[in-house]
């Protein structure tokens, strides 16, 4: 374990994008997360990173998670351990991950405490052609403690370059839980760059969705819960070319409560190899 902890040290994002090929590409980054229940719940994370060019056509992703929920009632500790690749065909892009998720759940009333694992499985096909990236991604989750849940995801990509300045995405979501019922969500994101420096993004979805997993982000919302909306601005600056501070905002409603995030990291972009 501490071997597999170390992989996930030194963590980043990478969105598809077309980088110079006579070098290596390494981006670590790291981010904080602090979360507001409407049921007084309060949530804390630490969030690592990692993406490396091992050669031109392939790219290494990882990423470790620590999430902390403090309740009247219990705490709740979860572990994510991710690993996947980028495969770089220019036009076409495959991403795949495997993310493992292990929970502990200590109720304070009376000494009882238990752990889940998840188990998810992702891959996401990509296609460029004429400004557009046009793609799908299928997801699997299996959950296995205290409470069992399995879930199958389906998400489609339809994204543009309209200018310099303006980037949108449109994906819309299919996800069928292990209890036969079936959840319909669309999500929209616009990018706005006023100057080169300078990133806004918002957006949202809107619809149902379960165990939603974000394959570009590669975060998951792992709550046994039916997420209705969601709502988000975040902004991202770039210091000297090798930094970008990020800093967002998140809502989200569920069934029976919301949750707040605000979030605020430091993402690295170096070139490491002729």
């Amino acid at each position: 374990m501490k071997r597999f902890f170390l992989l996930f040290i030194f963590t980043a994002s990478l969105t598809f994008a077309q980088y110079s090929y006579e070098t290596l590409y390494l981006s670590p980054s790291v981010y904080f997360t602090n979360g507001n229940y409407s049921t007084s719940v309060k949530s804390n994370s630490i969030s690592f990173y990692n993406t490396l060019q091992l050669i031109k056509e392939f790219y290494l992703i990882n990423h470790y998670d620590h999430l902390l929920i403090d309740d009247k009632e219990y705490d709740y500790k979860q572990q994510t351990f991710l690993a996947g690749g980028i495969v770089d065909l220019f036009p076409y892009y495959i991403k795949f991950s495997y993310a493992h998720y292990k929970g502990d759940f200590d109720y304070k009333p009376f000494s009882f405490s238990f752990n889940d694992y998840t188990n998810l499985y992702n891959i996401d096909l990509v296609y460029y052609v004429d400004w557009f990236y046009l793609g799908a991604a299928y997801t699997h989750l299996n959950q296995i403690g205290f409470a069992k849940a399995a879930s199958n995801q389906v998400t489609v990509r339809l994204e543009r370059i309209l200018s310099n300045e303006f980037f949108i995405s449109v994906k819309p979501n299919f996800t069928r839980l292990d209890n036969g019922k079936n959840l319909f969500s669309a999500s929209l994101k616009l990018h706005y760059a006023p100057i080169a420096d300078f990133l806004l993004k918002v957006g949202g979805f809107a619809g149902e969705r379960a165990f939603y997993f974000d394959s570009d982000l590669l975060t998951i919302f792992n709550q046994n819960y039916v997420q209705k909306y969601q709502a988000f601005g975040q902004v991202e600056y770039s210091l000297l070319a090798l930094f970008n501070v990020i800093a967002g905002y998140q809502h989200n409603k569920f069934t029976d409560f919301n949750v707040d995030y605000l979030y605020a990291g430091i993402k690295g972009n170096f070139q490491i190899a002729k």
